[in-house]
């Protein structure tokens, strides 16, 4: 029995080191992919203007693109996703950060995902951004420079043992991981209720949920969108408004979204955004 007890100690004890060896190199993989820094330029745009319509520009883009939904609706800050021992994550407080951002540094964040440092951002939707023009990032960096200091949340985002054997294996990766930083980036058309101009508000817009290529997103959550060619303009029109669909059904996310965001849509953008998704059909 003492033989047997001792090789029985012995393998519990070499099984704990094992799983604080796999430990130690799940949360040191996790620390080194958060940490990578990314080289991409700071680039200035033209002009950041400081008119009161363009500022009140910004403020309805900022409303359009999903900012007051994230970060709140002063943009104090906001705990927008919180999973036991995966993560706590924190839109930060931008009436304070943003101050410490150059210009160059804010449309590096925006469109690519890169916070000041080189590090990457989590949850943060610069694929779609990228596309902002820079007249329409103007606007909007202008505005969020014109936001009083607020108190708000303050924390910071938190990874739990669950979401570092996510950010290990590569599951939860930042955007700027997952973005081509060198790709052409899309022209915004006039303001006009075109298909080009449609392409541009939906790229910006709805590709965050619908995919890239408007293909469907969020695990079949977010359905492709030439799904919306089949809508008459007026039923269109007031899915964008309140999310209801033909059918009368409140939509995943979709009732929020349309209320808190597309509600800010003119009657020209939600025209030209039917406008091209009834070009898809015919792709």
């Amino acid at each position: 029995m003492p033989i047997l007890l001792k090789w029985i100690t012995r393998t519990v004890i070499t099984l704990l080191v094992l799983v604080v060896l796999l430990v130690a190199a799940v949360f040191a993989s996790s620390m080194v992919i958060r940490r990578r820094t990314w080289d991409v330029p700071a680039t200035a745009i033209a002009v950041v203007p400081t008119d009161a319509a363009a500022i009140a520009e910004g403020g309805r883009l900022a409303r359009i693109l999903g900012c007051t939904d994230c970060h709140g609706e002063h943009l104090e800050g906001r705990l927008f996703f919180s999973e036991p021992h995966v993560a706590d994550m924190v839109a930060p407080n931008l009436s304070r950060l943003v101050p410490s951002y150059s210009d160059a540094e804010l449309a590096r964040a925006i469109r690519h995902g890169i916070r000041r440092d080189g590090t990457g951002i989590f949850a943060m939707p610069s694929a779609s951004f990228f596309h902002l023009s820079d007249e329409d990032l103007g606007r909007l960096i202008a505005y969020l420079r014109r936001q009083p200091r607020r108190d708000g949340d303050e924390r910071v985002t938190s990874i739990g043992p669950i979401g570092h054997v996510g950010v290990a294996t590569g599951r939860f990766q930042t955007v700027a991981a997952t973005m081509d930083h060198g790709a052409t980036r899309m022209v915004q058309a006039p303001l006009a209720k075109t298909a080009a101009r449609g392409e541009y508000l939906a790229r910006i817009a709805c590709s965050e949920c619908h995919g890239l290529t408007f293909g469907g997103g969020l695990d079949g959550k977010a359905p492709p969108l030439l799904i919306a060619a089949a809508y008459p303009d007026d039923a269109f029109r007031q899915l964008m408004r309140t999310g209801e669909t033909l059918g009368k059904r409140d939509l995943y996310l979709m009732d929020d979204v349309a209320r808190h965001r597309f509600s800010h849509f003119s009657d020209d953008e939600v025209t030209a955004l039917h406008t091209y998704f009834r070009t898809l059909t015919a792709r």
